[in-house]
């Protein structure tokens, strides 16, 4: 179904119980013919006893179900547009026409549901696609405004970049922005963090040197799924300027010019750690991360929706078989090359009151290097969103403004 399109409304002409197949076959008011299984309907029954409407969860336990059931009859109520099915112990289950036409198990609704799921489908780019349509939200549209939250966080699943302008400058404003657009993650730098010129910095982010390519704490299990970095000050004259590169697009470059290299990536994981202390006002707080990751990660069809690269957080043990050692690198250098290839990475040298806000498992980040003096200096806040949080503010937004019926 493309987008915008109206959804269809079903409407079941017969109902027709196949014992041979096992399943319910209902005939559509288009003509096509939509197959239920028995024990899906059993376990899918939208009674009292069986489905807490306010909840809107299945009370029906999996012990309770008896999978290899058969209904006792089974009947269209056109008047009420439901299908009527009674059990062998005389439970009776209706299920609205639409309802069932919405859970098809045909292939082409199989794989819509998945793309519903995942959300809007990804948009690759290079510098010259995203210095064209890089998106730009204001801060008070984006906190008033639901249609310009959707849009927001549309752009952000679709391209992973965008930019929140003219918000105010000082601290507090990440965790702002966190809320209006899912929940802020907690990470071992705190709910959000500070970035700038530090002695005897913990981090190369809190230094003024050049910072390469790279995605945020693959030493993490579960990588946060989005950063935010919101610009309080930033230094004057040369440097500073943020590098950003979709990592998905130039890993689609890697598969078309060295599919070996690609699969190396996809299937051989990769150490990543971070160990240090961070200085907190009442303790200090120890960290010792280690973790594994492949470069690249796909999903069920072969798209890439993972990528993990961070350089400085790389490991000194790289736990692969030596004779996969040199093509190891060679895969590593080919991405970062490719990333730091002119077309292929855009600079933004954000203004005071900006908020870069990227997918932090693409979109690949760095910084020129610039020289602090003692009338300019660069001060950022930073922090994390999970893609859990994001998706979900996006569905239930997008539920807010369609004003669906709640019922699953």
């Amino acid at each position: 179904m493309s987008a915008g399109a109206p959804r269809p409304v079903w409407h079941v002409e017969q109902a027709a119980d196949n014992r041979d197949v096992g399943s319910v076959d209902l005939t559509w008011n288009n003509g096509d013919v939509g197959q239920f299984p028995y024990v899906w309907l059993r376990d899918s029954c939208l009674c009292p006893g069986c489905y807490h409407p306010s909840a809107l969860s299945r009370k029906l336990r999996i012990d309770q179900l008896d999978v290899g059931i058969v209904p006792r009859s089974v009947r269209n109520d056109p008047d009420a547009q439901e299908v009527v099915i009674t059990w062998p112990d005389g439970h009776v289950s209706r299920f609205p026409h639409d309802w069932l036409g919405q859970r098809q198990f045909t292939p082409q609704q199989l794989k819509e549901r998945k793309k519903e799921q995942a959300g809007p489908r990804t948009v690759l780019w290079d510098r010259a696609a995203m210095e064209h349509s890089l998106f730009k939200v204001d801060y008070k549209e984006l906190l008033g405004d639901l249609s310009v939250l959707r849009e927001t966080l549309h752009r952000l699943i679709s391209h992973g970049l965008l930019v929140v302008r003219n918000t105010p400058i000082r601290f507090g404003v990440v965790e702002e922005i966190a809320s209006r657009l899912g929940h802020t993650r907690m990470t071992h730098y705190g709910k959000t963090f500070r970035v700038m010129s530090k002695l005897d910095a913990n981090n190369l982010a809190y230094t003024s040197e050049t910072l390469s390519l790279h995605l945020d704490q693959p030493y993490y299990e579960y990588i946060p799924g989005v950063q935010m970095l919101h610009c309080i000050s930033q230094h004057v004259g040369s440097g500073g300027e943020n590098t950003l590169a979709d990592s998905f697009y130039v890993a689609e470059l890697i598969r078309q010019q060295r599919p070996d290299l690609f699969k190396l990536m996809s299937a051989m994981p990769v150490e990543f750690d971070d160990v240090g202390v961070e200085k907190e006002e009442d303790q200090d707080c120890r960290f010792h991360k280690v973790q594994e990751h492949t470069v690249f990660r796909t999903d069920g069809e072969g798209n890439v929706n993972q990528v993990c690269f961070n350089n400085p957080t790389r490991s000194y043990r790289l736990n692969v078989p030596f004779d996969l050692v040199k093509p190891m690198y060679e895969g590593l250098k080919m991405l970062h090359d490719l990333c730091m290839e002119k077309e292929n990475h855009m600079l933004y040298k954000m203004a005071d009151g900006d908020v870069l806000v990227f997918n932090n498992r693409r979109v690949m980040h760095g910084r020129r290097g610039y020289t602090v003096t003692s009338d300019s200096t660069r001060t950022l806040e930073g922090g994390y969103i999970d893609w859990d949080e994001i998706l979900c503010r996006y569905r239930t937004v997008s539920d807010l403004l369609r004003r669906p019926s709640m019922r699953r």
